[in-house]
């Protein structure tokens, strides 16, 4: 079995997202699910 690197990670060090990210991230989940019901309405048609 393959060894595996173990993750050291504390409150102090761990990387968070910034809110415009997270927001760009809310959009672009919008967007991809606009996308999929628009093409499942069009399947569907």
């Amino acid at each position: 079995m393959a060894r595996q690197l173990v993750l050291i990670e504390d409150e102090e060090t761990a990387w968070k997202l910034d809110e415009r990210t997270r927001e760009l991230g809310r959009q672009g989940l919008a967007e991809a699910r606009r996308a999929l019901a628009e093409a499942t309405r069009r399947a569907a048609a």
